[in-house]
């Protein structure tokens, strides 16, 4: 089971990382030399960069309740995500039967709090696979799935066991 904590953690872990190898070669410094050097710069840039991410994170992780979490393209856009409106019937018959029992939680994913998306789908993908949809119980990722519709039935499988 994956901790959303734990691969927020990893990620900004990630990209603390590569930042120093690009600081390092911008300034032809060795990345100890850069890490030690430039130890604020990076700390505060990294932190403000992932600041909007760990908030949300720490909401989820706080819900009681399992969260039912959707990330999708913004409905407002003209480029429509056929795969996230052909979803959308699925996740309202979800919400329909499970509503007191799940929290929704519903992310747009070129807004700051759609970097969950590179957080939860950790693949190597050359564009976004929307919707993002998934199943989080204090902090455990239960399951997701990326790029399709997802059957009311299959969604309630693993709703089931965490309600």
């Amino acid at each position: 089971m994956m901790k959303l904590s734990e691969l927020l953690r990893d990620h900004k872990e990630k990209f603390r990382q590569k930042f120093i190898e690009v600081l390092a070669k911008k300034n032809s410094l060795g990345v100890e030399e850069t890490a030690s050097e430039f130890k604020d710069f990076i700390e505060h840039y990294v932190d403000d960069r992932y600041r909007a991410l760990a908030q949300i994170v720490d909401r989820i992780n706080e819900i009681e309740k399992p969260v039912f979490l959707i990330i999708r393209r913004d409905r407002m856009r003209e480029d429509r995500c056929k795969i996230c409106e052909a979803n959308e019937p699925n996740v309202s018959e979800i919400y329909r039967k499970y509503g007191n029992r799940i929290e929704l939680f519903e992310v747009i994913e070129d807004r700051p709090e759609g970097g969950l998306y590179q957080i939860i789908f950790h693949e190597e993908a050359e564009e976004k696979k929307l919707p993002l949809t998934a199943i989080i119980n204090k902090g455990d990722i239960l399951k997701f799935w990326a790029g399709k519709t997802v059957d009311v039935s299959v969604y309630e499988m693993v709703l089931n066991r965490s309600v």
